[in-house]
């Protein structure tokens, strides 16, 4: 029992419990509501509402959340949230919506603590696979420059999303990569192992490619290395690449949908023949424009992590070369720090392709990983790691840490901020309204729970759903629900991040954006600014 007990309080438990508690605490102290947040929160609710009326018709209704990033761990851990609050299969009766929009806070809570326990997880794999290889002190640095090295990694968390996952894929990942350096016997299930990994990163995004790519070439060099013929060569890559799409395939047959899951592989072919963030370049493949300006915004977005992966990983990948032709001793060694270099150069110059800041959160959890093989590559030539080194690494850290909070702070502020705002803009919006009993449109991306509505019942697919919002949203709807565009619309609500001036507004030539039937300012029109919105009133 005792030893039991020393276990579960391990340094890899310690590291996991000490994350978890970490975006809870920043969601907590920054409050914000649900719908002033990002995209992923009412993309998130519609995936948990798609498995929640599949559930209850036992009818598998287009999966369209999962039809461009498949996001399939975050379609799960989103329903789990919408089950945590008390609304795990829907009900046949009208009102289920609606009772989930009125709780929809609660399940904000549920999805941050569950983002957190996937971090956690992620971390604790992470660390139980590098306790046996390095010291703790290694193992807590890799894991502080994940955390300091871009303000998006904590962001991410405080918004679950599907890059909450990087730790989680970046820790099975690391877990496999040892198995596959010291699989002296090339097994079938160290191949089958990694193939199940490469797919799970896969299902999670596009980019997540990297871990893929780098178990597959990490494994053909063990087997070179260890001096396996033609034969058993072709076998081990013939099972990885079978077992690999053999799960992706059955993942998108049952769980994405036939025809959502055609459409997922045709936008993938998109991001990487084209150029642009939401493939919306001209230049085939790459722009050079679009890599000189996401390199000039790292900088400014203290995305320190989209510096550390390529130069430390190159550094890897070339080191491990080299230590594979000291002799048969050095191939653990080799293989992780070829793994962990290619899985962060790759990561880097994917999200450099088609930058953003929140896309940096799935490159800073290769950092872990890098930390450790760049221990054990140093010791493996004979160097002792001083105090000195160990220093220099933790001023790094606290370097880094003091760039990223400001900019993560202002971002949880604004989020509060806008929270506040929106409150007091919908007493405005009433007072303004207050004989007039035409129906308002809410346009992308106002901080409100109608515009997000619209969001919501898109990704969620089910046709009762949608017929329940149109009855049940007469007054204010998004303008992008389906059935409800077409309704004499009396005012419109105009998000001022999009549209910050009253002449931006008046010279629009359509004010919905993601909408084909536009809507402009007209003669007689009345525009009133608020704290978050334009409330645009028809005469």
């Amino acid at each position: 029992m005792s030893s039991d007990f020393r276990r579960l309080l391990s340094w890899p438990a310690a590291f996991a419990i000490l994350f978890i508690a970490i975006p809870p605490l920043l969601f907590y102290s920054h409050p914000s509501s649900f719908w002033a947040n990002t995209d992923y929160e009412p993309l998130g609710l519609g995936d948990a509402l798609n498995l929640a009326y599949r559930l209850a018709d036992f009818c598998i209704y287009p999966a369209v959340g999962m039809s461009d990033h498949p996001g399939v761990p975050f379609y799960f851990m989103s329903w789990l949230a919408l089950a945590l609050t008390g609304y795990p299969v829907a009900s046949k009766a009208p009102g289920f919506f609606s009772a989930v929009i009125d709780h929809v806070e609660s399940y904000h809570q549920a999805s941050v603590w569950l983002g957190a326990l996937m971090g956690g997880a992620g971390v604790y794999i992470f660390a139980r696979t590098a306790r046996n290889l390095v010291p703790p002190g290694v193992i807590a640095i890799g894991l502080l420059a994940w955390v300091t090295s871009t303000p998006a990694t904590l962001l991410m968390f405080t918004t679950p999303s599907i890059e909450s996952f990087g730790m989680l894929i970046n820790g099975l990942f690391f877990y496999t990569l040892v198995q596959i350096a010291y699989d002296r016997d090339i097994s079938r299930g160290v191949t089958v192992l990694a193939a199940c990994v490469s797919a799970f990163a896969y299902l999670n995004k596009l980019s997540y490619i990297n871990v893929s790519l780098a178990l597959s070439v990490t494994g053909i060099l063990n087997l070179v290395f260890r001096g396996a013929g033609p034969s058993l060569i072709i076998r081990r890559c013939a099972l990885f690449t079978l077992t690999s799409l053999g799960v992706i395939l059955a993942v998108g047959c049952l769980v994405i949908g036939w025809s959502e899951f055609t459409l997922l592989l045709r936008f993938h072919r998109g991001i990487i023949f084209s150029s642009g963030l939401y493939v919306n370049g001209e230049q085939f493949i790459v722009s050079a424009t679009d890599v000189w300006h996401a390199v000039a915004a790292i900088p400014r977005d203290r995305a320190f992590a989209m510096l550390l992966a390529p130069v430390v990983g190159g550094f890897l990948a070339a080191g491990g070369f080299l230590a594979a032709r000291r002799g048969p001793q050095h191939i653990p060694v080799a293989v992780i720090c070829i793994g962990a270099g290619l899985a962060s150069v790759l990561v880097a110059v994917s999200v450099l392709k088609h930058y953003d800041l929140h896309y940096t959160a799935g490159v800073s959890p290769t950092l872990p990983a890098t930390a450790v093989a760049s221990y054990l590559l140093v010791k493996s030539w004979g160097y002792r790691i001083r105090i000195v080194e160990a220093a220099v690494a933790a001023a790094a850290i606290l370097l880094m840490a003091y760039q990223t909070a400001p900019p993560l702070i202002a971002a949880l502020k604004a989020r509060t901020d806008a929270t506040e705002l929106a409150a007091a803009d919908l007493q405005e919006i009433d007072a303004q309204r207050a004989d007039d009993k035409r129906p308002v449109a809410f346009l992308y991306r106002v901080p409100f729970s109608w515009c997000g509505e619209g969001s919501v019942i898109f990704n969620a697919s089910v046709p009762r759903l949608k017929d329940e919002d149109i009855e049940s949203r007469r007054k204010m709807f998004s303008a992008s629900a389906a059935g409800l565009s077409n309704r004499e619309i009396g005012a419109y609500l105009i998000d001022k991040h999009y549209f910050p001036t009253a002449e931006s507004v008046r010279g629009s030539s359509n004010l919905t954006l993601l909408e084909p039937k536009p809507v402009t300012f007209e003669n007689g029109d009345r525009l009133i600014e608020l704290r978050t919105a334009f409330l645009l009133i028809r005469r």
